[in-house]
């Protein structure tokens, strides 16, 4: 019997569930309280620290299994927020045209036209830290690319037989979204999962340069006290602290870019039978 080939899907399936779980448990697995200060600073790692502790005294291991929980949830919620926007609005752009499609467009191209990362930060200076306004922020800025890329597929599909014959009908909105999600939905998955990679890497980037929460635990704000610690350059000496969070956010997008890039394979296996539909299928 022939063994089955793991495939670049199953792999960023295992990789990206494995987080999410470790993210869920995180509380219940994590062996010491992340904010304990009472250990002894600087240890290396060791049977009782894994990754050793941090100049205040906390364990680091506990802390990057901690920003398990918090990057993810950031990521999975900023990036579901912005995809769900963008596809909202591009269908409705392509539903609707006439004033209504102008207006998004135009829309849609302020917002591709801003520099996102430095709206984002700039923005979340004034919203203040926590955790919802970081999500808030991120997806005010990021729905845009979703409705670029959803727009042109969902425009393409509002020329096919089954869709004309649902506005023929007088089909709502609503029920039009409904013919149409089997056209886009590959899109939609596979900009949510490009969502997810580049709100991680957003997140990183406010609480390494100091704008996010400092009062949570994510791989960004560990980077952070890690670069902010003067000898952490000096010899080597405390790459146990400053690499973990990095390969794990390395890992972690590399894993959503293997789903990214095995959902537009199979919506490129698929081509051929929506091709035939927009013929004259049924």
């Amino acid at each position: 019997m022939k063994k089955r080939r793991i495939s670049t899907k199953d792999l960023g399936i295992y990789l990206v569930g494995l987080m999410i779980v470790i993210g869920i448990l995180a509380p219940y697995i994590i062996p010491y309280d992340p904010g304990d200060f009472s250990y002894e600073p600087l240890q290396p790692p060791n049977r009782m620290h894994l990754l050793g502790t941090n100049y205040m005294g906390q364990d680091i291991f506990s802390s990057l299994i901690m920003g398990f929980r918090v990057s993810i949830f950031i990521a999975l919620s900023s990036a579901f927020i912005s995809t769900l926007i963008g596809s909202l609005m591009a269908v409705m752009c392509a539903y609707y045209k006439g004033p209504v499609e102008a207006i998004i467009i135009k829309a849609t191209e302020l917002f591709l036209i801003l520099p996102e990362i430095i709206m984002i930060m700039v923005f979340s200076v004034f919203a203040g830290p926590g955790i919802s306004n970081i999500i808030l922020v991120i997806s005010f800025f990021s729905w845009s690319r979703v409705t670029r890329i959803i727009y042109w597929k969902a425009k393409v599909a509002m020329t096919y037989n089954t869709i004309q014959y649902s506005l023929l009908l007088k089909g709502g909105l609503f029920h039009t979204f409904k013919k149409l999600w089997k056209h886009i939905y590959a899109g939609v998955v596979t900009m949510f999962i490009l969502q997810c990679s580049r709100a991680i890497m957003y997140e990183a980037n406010l609480s390494f340069l100091g704008i996010g929460d400092p009062t949570i635990k994510s791989w960004g704000r560990l980077i952070r006290q890690a670069i902010d610690y003067d000898g952490i350059f000096i010899g080597n000496r405390y790459i146990w602290w400053l690499f973990p969070p990095i390969i794990c956010i390395i890992v972690l997008i590399c894993a959503l870019s293997l789903l990214s890039f095995d959902m537009e394979r199979d919506e490129n296996e698929l081509k051929e039978i929506t091709v035939y539909e927009g013929i004259g299928g049924k």
